[in-house]
């Protein structure tokens, strides 16, 4: 069994009968993501409950599409990218269901070869199909509705989806991301010059509010971002650009970190993913760290403000500098928004958590009692 997430204290039930067989098919290869992190090596948060979901009576692996399992040059890669939906259903017949984030074409396309049922994974969709032509929309509509159900992550995410597309309610559900809450763990500062750190590549990310927020405090900003991230942006002197960690550069930093900052975009940007942001603000979260957030409707499930992290309008520099400041210049606050944070993580934010959400889609799925 992959190596998790699981707490001290918290017992693996391992069955003696295996009920449902599920296949997780992500939208990038996994396989070398899931051997690291059986060595310890790299945390499970982006296996999302595959590898927990044998203590609950499932056989459960990864499954990556034939057409992506290795990197093809430009056109071809394109190609493949799209024709994999359409040759899966081919590839894919040994399991009961499927939980995948491909949903433009697999899950039409699975459904007339009588397979294993398809359960999709809502990363993006509702920005997808709102910037979608009218034939894609149609396309994705489709698809969706011949999905056994749709898994959002959370319910402003699910809300909106049911109104974009018109899907059956009762196929739609939510159930809340986790994170490596072993790999990410508390452990005690260095005596460190204090830092803003801020982690993410989504492209729904605002570091351009994030620059001019911290420019005046001057405080030291690790930015941990891609290239097409920074497009535009001037970063103040005081910023360091980083990329290239490995998992464990990362989690140092995040436990040196005076202030965990996820900037985001107003909620009707077009770009990104509607939960972008998730899963930087667990990682600080597992690591008790403090964290200042934009609001997002999907932070609702994740976040208490002023508890577990301090929420600021998006785009608005001086409240997102106000907000950082006070947890800069207040350790006692610092300290009571980090612990309750982990808290709040270790009692229903793990990866194990969302595995045993996922657990009762899946058995309804396969025909089974959801129980």
């Amino acid at each position: 069994m992959t190596r998790g997430n699981t707490l001290p204290g918290g017992p693996e039930r391992i069955p003696s009968v295996v009920s449902v067989r599920v296949a997780f098919v992500y939208a990038n290869p996994r396989g070398a993501l899931a051997s690291e992190v059986a060595e310890g090596r790299a945390p499970d948060t982006a296996l999302y409950g595959q590898n927990h979901l044998v203590e609950l009576g499932f056989e459960s692996r990864i499954y990556d599409p034939a057409l992506t399992r290795r990197r093809l040059p430009g056109p071809l890669a394109r190609g493949a990218w799209y024709l994999r939906e359409l040759t899966l259903p081919l590839e894919l017949r040994d399991v009961d269901v499927v939980l995948s984030a491909l949903a433009l074409l697999y899950p039409a396309a699975a459904r007339p070869l009588r397979g294993p049922r398809v359960v999709v994974l809502n990363f993006g969709l509702n920005l997808i199909y709102a910037r979608a032509s009218r034939p894609r929309r149609a396309l994705l509509r489709g698809s969706l509705r011949s999905a056994a159900a749709v898994v959002c992550l959370g319910e402003s995410q699910r809300r909106t989806l049911l109104e974009l597309a018109g899907l059956e309610p009762e196929r739609v559900h939510t159930a809340l991301v986790g994170v490596d809450a072993g790999f990410f763990a508390p452990r005690p500062r260095r005596a460190v010059e204090p830092y803003v750190l801020t982690v993410g590549k989504d492209l729904a990310r605002d570091f351009a509010t994030l620059a001019h927020a911290v420019r005046p405090i001057g405080v030291r900003c690790e930015v941990v971002a891609e290239p097409r991230n920074l497009r535009g942006v001037e970063l103040p002197p005081n910023a360091r650009v980083r990329r290239g960690l490995t998992w464990a550069e990362l989690r140092e930093l995040y436990a040196d970190a005076a202030c965990v900052v996820v900037p985001q975009r107003l909620e009707r940007y077009r770009y990104g993913s509607e939960g972008g942001g998730l899963t930087a603000l667990l990682e600080a979260m597992a690591m008790a760290r403090p964290a200042v957030v934009t609001e997002r409707g999907i932070l609702a499930d994740y976040v208490t403000p002023e508890r577990t992290a301090l929420v600021v309008p998006p785009g608005d520099p001086a409240a997102l500098r106000e907000a950082i400041e006070r947890v800069l210049g207040d350790a006692a606050l610092a300290d009571s928004l980090g612990r309750a944070a982990r808290a709040d993580v270790e009692a229903r934010l793990t990866t194990g958590h969302e595995a045993e959400r996922l657990a009762p889609i899946f058995r309804t799925a396969a025909g089974l009692s959801a129980g």
